[in-house]
């Protein structure tokens, strides 16, 4: 037929952190929404958007630590009209309006977009729950009896390990790195991210005794992917908020791993520390975040979790928490 041209297959939307995400290019690991679920953000991803010369006038919001050669690792700025400019080391930039209701990204020669997808559904998307007023955690959750179990900590902390392990034990994984909570009523609702955990190579050897064999995140980036979902269980369900364990530091000590109650004002301040991109909140989204903190808080479900230093030990880990959790 004159002018017939085959018609690319629809992407579905896609539901995670709690929104629905339109975008033009598939996203893997990702859960479809449910059909005719309303949008909450439009993603254009290699979008002929606003360059960095569009936002010259407009002052650095935020500028993160600088790599070789003096290039600052993430450059934030922010315009009333307009919303927010986000610009990595590797050229790849985003644009997010005011209400984080869409995002457009590009990115360099130098990247690809893998890259731009693991900054989308990170720090990107993470800073989108900030702006629409959801409390977002560091943390990667795992499901026992029903509930979602928080693991808090910055990075390094060793969230993605954990959750691992819990996962190579049978136990689902929610998310990893970042955790969206609303309240539905009197109960905290832990959100579900995407069917991906990501880890470095030293957490491959220890978990699964091999180093290279996940496939790299990005053909960019060291970390590598354990896709979730048939080895290693996810749940694409919201879930109950159960306790959050805040991630101390490794110890030698003969009794670690081991849980230390936490008092209501240590708590406060390590969910504080921890909550996500807490380095972009102004006094609005601030005032939100402390609103959202206090009942998990009066709660009294967050504590201390202290690994050992021994990387053995992590399995001993994990029935602790285990045991802690079927406590409350």
């Amino acid at each position: 037929m004159p002018g017939w041209r085959a018609k690319r297959p629809r992407v579905p939307d896609y539901s995670l952190y709690g929104l629905v995400v339109r975008s033009a290019r598939p996203l893997d690991g990702l859960e479809a929404a449910p059909p005719g679920a309303p949008i909450d953000v439009e993603i254009a991803m290699g979008a002929s958007g606003e360059r960095a010369t569009a936002w010259a006038s407009c002052a650095p919001y935020f500028i993160g630590p600088s790599e070789a050669g003096g290039t600052p690792s993430l450059l934030v700025q922010h315009d009333l009209a307009r919303g927010y400019r986000f610009e990595y080391a590797d050229g790849t930039q985003f644009v997010m309006d005011p209400g984080a209701s869409s995002i457009a990204c590009w990115w360099s020669d130098a990247s690809t977009l893998e890259d731009t997808a693991t900054y989308l559904l990170g720090p990107v998307l993470g800073f989108a729950l900030r702006l629409r007023g959801v409390l977002a955690l560091h943390a990667s959750a795992v499901l026992i009896d029903g509930r979602a179990i928080a693991l808090v900590g910055p990075s390094g902390a060793g969230k993605s390990t954990t959750a691992a392990a819990f996962a190579a034990a049978g136990f689902p994984v929610l998310t990893d790195d970042v955790l969206a909570v609303r309240m539905d009523g009197a109960a905290a609702l832990a959100f579900p991210s995407y069917r991906l955990l990501r880890l470095w190579d030293a957490s491959e050897q220890l978990l699964f005794g091999t180093v290279g064999q996940l496939p790299l995140l990005t053909p960019t980036w060291e970390k590598r992917a354990l896709p979730l979902g048939r080895d290693y269980p996810f749940h694409a369900a919201p879930a109950p908020l159960g306790a959050l364990f805040v991630l101390g530091e490794r110890q030698s000590d003969a009794h670690a791993p081991f849980i230390e109650t936490l008092p209501a004002g240590d708590a406060f301040i390590a969910l504080v520390a921890n909550s996500y991109a807490n380095y972009l909140l102004d006094d609005a989204m601030r005032a939100a975040e402390m609103r959202a903190l206090e009942p998990l808080v009066r709660s009294q479900h967050v504590h201390r979790l202290v690994p050992h230093r021994d990387p053995a030990r992590l399995g001993a880990l994990v029935q602790v928490v285990c045991a802690a959790a079927r406590d409350r």
